[in-house]
């Protein structure tokens, strides 16, 4: 998995203050990120950070907004289906922290990441390539919590795979692919308790 970083060859003091951030804040969580332990990680000192940004809470818009341009030109240059693999991969950590810690700008990340999936589940539904949900609000929510949630459990995983959370994520994709290619259950019992599906439709 790429590590949240600055833009390809941005290489400035308040970007590598921003990408400092968005890792910090990604190990920590926000409440726990300190402005000194940015300045560290970026190799400047804390005054710049203040300099630049003035508040913890202003550096967090920044990385938001740094998440949200990337989303944009991502829906620009590629197809709905690929952009939520995109933004996870590149600030997956980061957003499974800031989504953990709630809030009204976790709220609005999360809201955000439903609607890029949403777009990939309808452009999958139109195209033929994914299965129609009955319900495609909760399927586009369902790819954004299936998506975070081995990052959320990071820590963990990587101690069930001995120590390297790449290789915990690894082993992840391949039950993951089987999930989504060929579904687990090899009937409709679970989606018959849901209720959702009436009995002579089955």
């Amino acid at each position: 998995m790429r590590t949240a970083s600055v833009v390809d060859g941005d290489l400035t003091a308040r970007a590598r203050i921003v990408a400092a951030a968005l890792d910090r804040f990604a190990a920590h969580g926000y409440d726990a990120a300190t402005m000194r332990d940015i300045a560290a990680r970026a190799g400047v000192s804390t005054a710049l950070v203040t300099h630049h940004f003035g508040t913890k809470q202003a550096l967090r818009e920044e990385c938001d907004a740094r998440v949200a341009r990337f989303i944009a030109e991502k829906q620009d240059a590629a197809r709905p289906a690929d952009v939520l693999g995109e933004v996870l991969g590149t600030f997956g950590p980061y957003l499974a922290r800031m989504l953990g810690d709630g809030g009204t700008a976790s709220d609005a990340l999360f809201a955000r990441l439903v609607a890029v999936a949403r777009a990939s589940v309808d452009e999958g539904s139109a195209s033929g390539w994914l299965r129609a949900s009955l319900d495609p609000d909760a399927q586009a929510a369902a790819l954004v919590l299936l998506g975070v949630a081995p990052l959320l459990l990071l820590d963990r995983l990587a101690a069930w795979a001995g120590g390297d959370p790449e290789a915990a994520l690894a082993r992840l994709a391949v039950p993951l692919a089987e999930l989504y290619s060929d579904g687990i259950i090899t009937d409709d019992r679970l989606l018959a308790a849901t209720g959702l599906v009436p009995e002579e439709s089955r």
